[in-house]
């Protein structure tokens, strides 16, 4: 498998022309043209596969640092779908993994199965977190972490095998209400960047086979006190198109950049197990709904084509980890342990005063040992070594997607897509296998939840831009 078409080279172009002015051949003319222009497919294969990758009930669950309690059943099954795009030259393998996070351990030998039984490049290969809070947390070994890698590549396997001639088309829309800002609430809380990619997959004649969405938002419409695994608000989002187009119908989420936005809390609130009657499966489903509406209106607009430009590149940039923070870890401390009093004293008062004053304190005290374990990382780590993380970009006709290595900002992405000389570029997020946060520069003056306990330095918003448009420059013509 080639990662770039091959085109002949100017000296050659013009070695050729001499010969088609001399012999006046027709035919040499077309050929000669049609070997210096760029080559596209005469058509494409599509393949879809999904496997169930639902660990069994009693297994941990992963998503929030305070649940403390193991699974207790299922609403709805965890996936690992995947979609391949094959054209003979080139074949890539999208896949969407409904888990908080993949693992770099397993994202690589996932890869190294779907290559093994394909012969697809690894680095053709984008795997994605759905970054669901009620799944579960999975091991570095052990029964449920093997079962979840085999089931991972099954899903590839089964999309490979599966293909035959289709037609693929990219378009975008918009839904304002399903993410917002969890840090601009108190503003309004708009999404900075509501777009929806949608991808489109047809068999030869045109019959609907599968769709993907492309969205920033949290799947964490559950909060800590759901202990049943479930896919959260895309599960609804996803079964809504599937009640439209048949079950047979394959239907995919892919996270976009979504570091900052939830579906309508604060990351602090959320975490401390704040009660939030919007926190339940009734409001999940309003949100997935909104969802699949907006891809229900839009689908039929979009055109697809059996011929396509697919190329993929990849990279490993290095992200710089912080090795300054605003408090020493003295100060840190003290902070905490001042906190931490306070909120003893309040917690005694409970029954005369309100929960919302209570939870602010609560919110003090957990942001408090927060940075005081940061500031500990980062005194204990003096001069740190980047973090070398992957980034993929692959190119399907007009339209590009570039993988997150982490949690990415959403403002970041949405400047990824400003720069971009394509002007269908979208983004997958969590598609390294690493986690953490990387929060825009100038969050970095603000405060909060995700910036207290990062590690990354306010450089990473610089090097995830760079790094993502170099990949994409890589895919022009």
């Amino acid at each position: 498998m080639s990662f770039f078409r091959g085109t002949i080279n100017r000296r050659s172009c013009r070695n050729g022309l001499s010969v088609i002015l001399k012999s006046g051949l027709i035919l040499a003319l077309l050929l000669w043209t049609m070997s210096c222009g760029t080559r596209r497919t005469e058509g494409i294969k599509v393949g879809v596969g999904e496997t169930i990758i639902t660990p069994p009930i009693g297994t941990p669950m992963s998503g929030y640092d305070r649940r403390g309690h193991v699974s207790t059943g299922v609403h709805d099954d965890l996936h690992a779908r995947s979609l391949v795009i094959e054209d003979g030259d080139t074949a890539l393998v999208l896949m969407s993994v409904s888990v908080i996070n993949i693992g770099r351990k397993n994202l690589e030998e996932i890869r190294a199965g779907i290559n093994k039984q394909t012969g697809i490049s690894e680095h053709n290969i984008i795997i994605s977190a759905t970054h669901t809070h009620s799944g579960p947390a999975i091991e570095e070994q052990g029964p449920y972490r093997d079962f979840f890698v085999e089931r991972c590549i099954q899903s590839a396997i089964e999309a490979w095998n599966s293909r035959i001639p289709g037609r693929v088309g990219v378009s975008s829309t918009e839904v304002l209400e399903l993410g917002r800002n969890d840090r601009r609430l108190e503003y309004g809380g708009l999404h900075p960047d509501p777009e929806v990619a949608i991808l489109k997959v047809e068999d030869a004649k045109g019959r609907l086979l599968g769709v993907a969405f492309n969205y920033g938002c949290h799947p964490s419409a559950l909060d800590l006190h759901n202990l049943e695994f479930t896919e959260d608000w895309p599960y609804y989002a996803i079964q809504g198109l599937k009640e439209k187009f048949g079950r047979e119908v394959w239907v995919a989420y892919f996270q976009s950049a979504q570091g900052d936005i939830k579906v309508g809390y604060t990351a602090e609130h959320s975490a401390i197990g704040a009660e939030m009657p919007i926190r339940n499966f009734w409001y999940a489903e309003l949100k997935g709904r909104q969802m699949s509406e907006a891809v229900l209106k839009t689908l039929p607009e979009i055109a697809t084509s059996p011929s396509l430009i697919l190329k993929a590149t990849y990279g490993f940039f290095d992200y710089p980890r912080r090795d300054t923070y605003p408090l020493t870890l003295k100060e840190a401390k003290q902070k905490y342990e001042e906190a931490k009093t306070r909120l003893e004293e309040m917690e005694k008062k409970a029954g005369m005063i309100g929960k919302r004053v209570l939870d602010k304190y609560r919110v003090e005290e957990f942001l408090a040992r927060l940075a005081f374990n940061t500031a500990r990382w980062v005194e204990t780590h003096t001069h740190p070594e980047p973090l070398s993380l992957e980034q993929q970009a692959v190119r399907i006709g007009d339209a590009v997607f570039v993988t997150f290595p982490v949690e990415v900002f959403s403002e970041i992405g949405l400047k990824v897509k400003q720069q971009s000389p394509f002007e269908k570029t979208f983004v997958i997020g969590l598609a390294s296998g690493h986690g953490g946060y990387i929060p825009t520069a100038a969050e970095f003056l603000e405060g909060g939840y995700a910036v207290v306990m990062t590690t990354f330095s306010p450089e990473c918003e610089k090097v995830c831009i760079d790094a993502s448009l170099e990949l994409i420059e890589r895919l022009r013509d």
